[in-house]
């Protein structure tokens, strides 16, 4: 079904895209920075004296257009403002673009394995090899986002939209995994609005991206991204409205931090 011209986005102009996407690296890597510096404001008291401590994380798996990182920024906007900010203040969200920048300056990686060496005694490397195995090696990019997210993942307090989160954490106990879904004209249109594409690249980046997602698992996990057993919800932007979305996700989280806690798993 064709997309309304009201919905049409005009290609983005690259001139004027390069400082834009200039500043928001700065923005991203400020972030990073605020992050790392708290050792993870990540840490949530566990109620029994000298237990661990709470290390929550959320993942997204999201189809091209269906709103995986206007998700993402729902739930920082719904932990905001929760009176818990025990749990759910100090997250950060970790795209594709921010894992990349972190991956590369060798002053977070740096801080990232002090923090893994400190608190788990164990080499990143060694610890993320035990994860996803060798099989990595052979993509440098892939091996250093990878990892990224993993080291991120352990310390806590983190959104990870893609690369792969679902299974680079899949060990963690306090872990949410969600997929997000929408209708193809919904897709398409968030495409266009995200990339600043015509409707026509639209529908031809829309299958690339969703196929380039897909083997990414299949390569390094031998996994289906689609199989809805990979997720702990799967949810339909078409359906739902992001914000509802945004407060189930939390509401799980809590519960399974309950759940542990009662447990005495974390």
């Amino acid at each position: 079904m064709p997309i309304s011209s009201s919905r049409r986005v005009c290609r983005r102009d690259p001139e004027r895209v390069r400082p834009i996407q200039k500043g928001l690296n700065m923005k991203g890597i400020e972030a990073v920075e605020r992050y790392l510096k708290t050792e993870a404001g990540a840490l949530v008291r566990h109620p029994v004296a000298g237990a661990a401590p709470v290390r929550p994380v959320i993942t997204i798996s999201r189809q091209a257009g269906a709103g995986g990182h206007k998700v993402a920024a729902a739930l920082l906007e719904t932990f905001a403002s929760d009176a818990d900010q025990e749990l759910f203040g100090g997250w950060q969200t970790f795209d594709r673009e921010l894992c990349e920048l972190v991956a590369a300056d060798p002053k977070f990686a740096h801080h990232l394995e002090a923090l893994l060496a400190e608190q788990y005694e164990t080499k990143p490397a060694d610890f993320f090899r035990q994860i996803i195995g060798a099989s990595v090696d052979r993509d440098l990019l892939a091996y250093e986002v990878f990892r990224v997210v993993r080291s991120v993942a352990t310390i806590g307090k983190c959104i990870i939209v893609g690369r792969a989160g679902s299974q680079l954490t899949r060990d963690l106990g306090l872990v949410v995994s969600v997929r997000i879904v929408a209708p193809e004209p919904d897709r398409i249109a968030g495409v266009m609005a995200y990339y600043g594409l015509e409707e026509r690249e639209a529908r031809q980046r829309a299958p690339a991206l969703d196929e380039a997602r897909a083997r990414l698992l299949r390569k390094h996990f031998q996994l289906d991204i689609d199989d809805p057993r990979l997720y702990d919800v799967v949810w339909n932007t078409g359906q739902v409205p992001i914000p509802t979305i945004a407060e189930s996700i939390a509401l799980l989280m809590r519960r399974k931090v309950e759940a542990a806690q009662l447990a005495g798993a974390v």
